[in-house]
């Protein structure tokens, strides 16, 4: 008995062994090296673009293609599942009717697992509702933003774009102070016999919180310089972009070296919310020294000292020395923070400048005292100033020159960076209009009106090419435009001008061969530059210009090559650039430093 039941059981053991390994032989060898198993390729017919994307993601035997192939029980187990898995990826894009099917191929070489994909009809938007619940519902805010953005009826169901306009209401409530703000209900229906969807949505933004008192702690400005940073009232709306004003505000003061600036919900009272300001002094003095090079100056030197608040009211003193082979020039300014002192201020400022150069001379003395406004992207300055100048030209004696001079300056700017670099100008464009006179009345040796408009355009192309191009146009009118000094005459020539020609050497002549300057200026310019490495621009060029008596008087074209260098201080250019009009002119190097626009 026992001996047949010993039997038995090897017997039994010997046949559930033989299933065991059976199978085996359908797989790869368990002792064949890696080279000689198969590998697996995994195909998916019937999707592309992101909705192929995000099928390979999801599908989890996606991750053995063309790998060597594990065992047929796991690709037979991974296959099967992968119907499901890309049934479910299919669904955030609005399939869900989606047909798959499914194959395996063995080769000796190589193993094939295939899906063919009939995604079907993408669901849409059958119904739509959006409600608001409490002060929500009367802010205009969340209406333009559930126009702008909400999905409409016949819109497919993506649940990215679905997503999306959730986490837009939950931005919002977030930045315009609803602190307690949830969704009381979110959902999205399918009916899967019509393809439809009902979307709802009830949004409860509960009461919304206002500012209370700001508190600034560590300053070294009084209390009433500070006050006038916040621009928003106490008791008003609260909203993160008026705290994202102040804060930049600070920060661009000078002032301060850290600006913290942190809303205390947990302090809230009758819904007023305190803001905490915690800043960090900035050192009071900084020095500065500069040795440079530019094609225009020369070799230079600048050497500045700014203190960075005189007294508790803000005002500011900024002085700079800046020497050159060209000219040398000692500025200083006193400056005051305007109502606003992060938009608006006020400077009482001295200029002292000596220049010498192709027989051009020059020694100005300058007072003036202005009034500067920032509105967003626009920019004004008013000044009055009074301005002694001694000039020649040439061998011609010496003459003085007393002008005081109103003047407005208007600026409009707006840019977008490339991604990647905030140094280069990805679009943007930049117009400038300055209007200045003087009478003989108020101290001036003749009459005089003079406008000069300016303007820059930069355009990228595509991912490598941009294009910019440069204008700029001035006239003037004059009594005695003999009587006027170097600095309110017009020339042209030079780096940032008319390039090919030298530092302001575009202009009428006088008897000696000297530019004197004109009545009228223009300088143009058309540029096309190429990204060939990261950081790295070639360009090519024409520049137009010329500064003229009268209007009827030719202009000089130039044409040239450069390379760009995208710095983390801005751009470097090296251009050389020779004059069409006058082919015996040897080809000018031109280096400058500076921003796009």
């Amino acid at each position: 008995m026992i001996f047949r039941a010993v039997v038995c059981l090897w017997l039994s053991l010997l046949a559930l062994s033989s299933v065991l390994i059976a199978p085996a032989s359908l797989a790869a060898p368990q002792d064949a090296t890696s080279e000689e198993r198969p590998q697996l390729q995994v195909i998916i017919e019937g999707l592309e673009d992101q909705l192929l994307t995000n099928a390979k993601a999801h599908l989890a035997i996606y991750a053995l293609h063309q790998q060597t192939v594990p065992s047929v029980f796991r690709v037979r187990y991974l296959m099967r599942q992968g119907e499901q898995e890309l049934k479910t990826a299919l669904m955030p894009y609005g399939y869900y009717q989606t047909q798959v099917s499914y194959e395996l191929l063995q080769e000796d070489q190589q193993w094939t697992v295939r899906y063919q994909v009939n995604a079907g009809p993408i669901s849409t938007y059958q119904t739509v509702t959006v409600t608001l619940l409490g002060e929500a519902d009367q802010d205009t805010a969340f209406t333009r933003l559930i126009d702008d953005l909400a999905p409409t009826i016949g819109d497919p169901v993506i649940h990215r774009d679905y997503e999306a306009f959730k986490s837009r209401l939950r931005n919002l409530a977030a930045e315009r102070g609803y602190y307690d703000a949830f969704f009381s209900r979110s959902e999205v229906a399918i009916d899967s016999a019509s393809f439809g969807a009902d979307l709802t949505i009830e949004f409860n933004a509960g009461p919304r919180y206002l500012f209370g008192d700001t508190l600034f702690c560590c300053a070294t400005i009084g209390a009433e310089l500070l006050d006038r940073f916040v621009q928003y009232q106490q008791g008003s709306g609260f909203n993160t972009r008026d705290l994202l004003d102040l804060q930049v505000g600070l920060a661009a003061s000078d002032y301060f070296n850290t600006v913290e600036i942190s809303p205390l919900w947990s302090e809230a009272s009758d819904k007023q919310v305190p803001i905490e300001v915690t800043l960090t002094p900035n050192k009071r003095d900084r020095y500065q020294i500069g040795p440079g090079y530019g094609t225009d100056t020369g070799a230079r030197l600048t050497l500045g000292f700014d203190r960075r608040w005189l007294n508790d009211r803000g005002h500011k003193l900024s002085s700079v020395v800046r020497l050159s082979e060209v000219q040398n020039t000692g500025y200083i300014s006193y400056i005051i923070p305007g109502r606003n002192p992060a938009r608006d201020s006020y400077s009482f400022n001295a200029e002292v400048s000596d220049r010498s150069f192709e027989q051009q001379r020059s020694t100005l003395t300058k007072a003036s005292v202005r009034d500067i406004r920032h509105y967003d992207r626009w920019h004004r300055t008013y000044e009055l100033s009074y301005q002694r100048e001694d000039f020649a030209f040439g061998d011609e004696p010496r003459q003085r020159s007393n002008f005081f001079i109103p003047s407005i300056e208007w600026s409009l700017i707006e840019s977008t960076t490339l991604e990647g670099s905030r140094n280069i100008i990805d679009d943007g464009y930049r117009i400038s209009v300055l209007l200045r006179g003087a009478h003989e009345s108020l101290v001036a040796d003749t009459n005089v009106i003079s406008l000069k408009v300016s303007g820059k355009w930069v355009h990228r192309l595509n991912d490598k090419w941009r294009i910019l191009a440069r204008a700029e146009v001035g006239a003037l009118e004059a009594d005695n435009f003999d009587l006027l000094p170097p600095t309110l005459r017009f020339f042209s020539g030079g780096d940032h001008s008319v390039r090919g020609y030298g530092f302001q050497q575009l202009g009428p002549l006088n008897e000696e061969g000297v530019v004197v300057g004109g009545r009228f200026m223009t300088a143009n310019s058309l540029e096309l530059d190429y990204a060939f490495q990261p950081n790295w621009r070639v360009a090519i060029f024409t520049d137009l210009g010329n500064s003229m008596r009268d209007w009827q008087e030719s202009l000089k074209q130039t044409v040239g090559i450069g390379v760009r260098w995208v710095s983390p201080i801005g751009p470097v250019r090296l251009d050389i650039a020779n004059a069409i009009d006058e082919p015996d002119t040897p080809w000018r190097i031109h280096f400058t430093l500076g921003p796009d626009l």
